[in-house]
């Protein structure tokens, strides 16, 4: 019996997650907003570079770094505060869903747009540009790959940081904007990255800026440069750039990676630890169960559309009441501990 039941769980899991994951795809492609700045934007600018500077070897790499900066960051908090504001997190929390299931459908929903919106720039700029089909034939592909993944991952952890540590919205969403405002402008998307990396001062304060460290691998993926230094074209060393970062690839992977997992350690203990407080009261009962029982008894009692609506928002507000009561008795049990 127990088998059957685990069966089932997990059968009720993976739909949900392929349904999840549908939509948060059809999410991106139906918002006109996310459409232009996740796509459009970044294709426009890089052509236009290309237009004039067809044979700048970081302008397709930049693009492509700003455009998972863009999707990893800003579209993705977006989609989670829509998410937030609408009341469907909240429907899915009291369902008794896998708390796992909801965010592995965004991030591979996620993973899957900008997958696809990369091959699609590729082949256009392939297409178009005959100076960077030259440049396609010395790319070195692990260095890009892992920098382009790398950066991506780096993201949507960032973004998943911001939208459950900050509580407001608004807060949030300035965040987000900020992160990508300066990856856009300031790592070769808006001005080409060998005029940024020639200011000094500018290079100090971009350690600061995490995106910068796979960017910036991404980008001497691009022209092959495994020391991390580019000696330019032809004799006059036309987009000649130092990246500088010790010319050891170890040394941005050992960044970013450190920051993947310090931000991924912190979010599976919130997960672990929120599912620990919001799915048994302080007597061991089922929350979800519970109030999902009560809340179907009293459906079947209600006689008009009026009853209907105004039991909905009581259960809402009885949920919220519960996950509150919950944090007091888990607070005062914390005190009891320490005073013993």
């Amino acid at each position: 019996m127990k088998k059957n039941n685990y069966s089932v769980k997990n059968h009720n899991n993976l739909k949900t997650f392929k349904d999840l994951y549908i939509l948060s795809l059809k999410t991106f492609v139906y918002s006109p907003i996310n459409m232009f700045l996740g796509v459009f934007l970044v294709i426009f600018t890089l052509f236009i570079w290309l237009l004039f500077k067809g044979d700048n070897p970081f302008l397709f790499a930049s693009a492509v770094g700003a455009l998972v900066v863009r999707n990893g960051i800003h579209t993705f908090h977006r989609t989670l505060s829509n998410n937030k504001t609408t009341g469907f997190n909240k429907r899915i929390s009291n369902t008794g869903l896998n708390s796992f299931v909801r965010p592995g459908a965004n991030i591979l929903a996620n993973f899957t747009i900008n997958f696809i919106i990369i091959i699609l720039l590729m082949l256009l700029t392939l297409i178009f540009f005959n100076d960077q089909r030259q440049l396609f034939l010395g790319v070195n592909w692990w260095m890009f790959i892992s920098g382009t993944f790398s950066l991506w991952i780096l993201c949507v952890l960032i973004s998943y940081a911001i939208f459950i540590f900050i509580d407001s919205t608004i807060v949030g969403t300035i965040y987000v904007s900020l992160i990508y405002i300066f990856s856009y402008n300031l790592l070769g998307c808006a001005f080409p990255y060998e005029v940024i990396a020639r200011i000094n001062w500018l290079n100090i304060i971009l350690y600061f800026l995490p995106q910068r460290y796979m960017l910036n691998v991404m980008q001497a993926g691009w022209v092959n440069a495994k020391n991390l230094v580019y000696p330019g074209l032809g004799e006059e060393q036309l987009y000649k750039v130092d990246f500088r970062l010790g010319g050891n690839l170890a040394i941005p992977f050992f960044v970013t990676y450190t920051l993947i997992f310090i931000l991924s350690f912190c979010l599976i203990a919130f997960i672990i630890i929120k599912v620990k407080k919001t799915k048994v009261d302080i007597y061991g009962t089922s929350v979800v169960l519970k109030l999902s029982s009560d809340y179907i008894k009293e459906i079947k009692k209600c006689s008009n559309i009026q009853e209907l609506n105004e039991l909905r928002e009581k259960h809402i507000e009885e949920t919220k009441i519960n996950s509150n009561y919950i944090k007091k008795i888990s607070m005062k049990k914390v005190f009891k501990k320490r005073g013993k």
